[in-house]
């Protein structure tokens, strides 16, 4: 046990480029020692991008996960080398989620657009519409009421996060999160509502 607490404690006292060399040489004790020395610095940079702790967390899960079979063959150091896997793996989160946010966005309007039946459509349709707007109307009275007044900016006036910033005399990351957590309530919300009157559309 006192020659495992030395070794641990002489990995902790080497510079960062000895520990490099170490990872290089293929040494195990080297990962532990990379994850205890630059975790908590790799998820303070992905946090700054994607803003959110638990998808920082996942970004450098993900990071120290795929580092055995990386690329990483020293020529930088290897913090360098994390720090920009780190990074990109945030900016791709941050990708998802904006285009997973303007889908529903989309889709939330789609609902939301009274004038969205097309003039063919017959007695069936214009219930289902009225049902699907009724749910979402219904919906919307439980989300909060400054991410509800956002919600309604972006999806049925059409502002955008900068717009809705100025008109509310917040900072635009306020925006953003009031969209991202007005989007959450309304879909807990609606529950399994909307996917049954989707389906329901579908089956016509």
């Amino acid at each position: 046990m006192g020659t495992r607490r030395n070794t641990g404690s002489a990995l902790a006292e080497m510079p960062d480029r000895e520990v490099d060399q170490l990872w290089l040489r293929g040494d195990e004790r080297a990962l532990s020692e990379v994850h205890r020395r630059y975790r908590r610095r790799l998820e303070a940079v992905a946090y700054r991008i994607v803003g959110n702790r638990a998808d920082a967390e996942d970004v450098v899960q993900r990071v120290f996960l795929a580092l055995p079979g990386s690329a990483y063959g020293g020529r930088a150091s290897l913090w360098t080398y994390l720090y920009r896997a780190a990074a990109n793996g945030a900016v791709n989160v941050l990708r998802s989620r904006r285009r997973a946010a303007a889908l529903e966005e989309a889709h939330l309007g789609h609902m939301l657009d009274g004038e969205r039946a097309a003039p063919e459509s017959g007695p069936e349709g214009r219930v289902l519409e009225g049902e699907v707007m009724a749910a979402v109307a219904r919906a919307l009275l439980d989300v909060n009421p400054r991410h509800r007044r956002a919600l309604v900016l972006r999806i049925v006036w059409g502002l955008s996060n900068t717009e809705i910033a100025e008109r509310e005399g917040v900072p635009l990351a306020t925006v953003g999160t009031w969209l991202r957590r007005g989007r959450q309530e309304l879909r807990r919300a609606l529950g399994s509502t909307a996917g049954e009157l989707v389906a329901r559309e579908d089956r016509r």
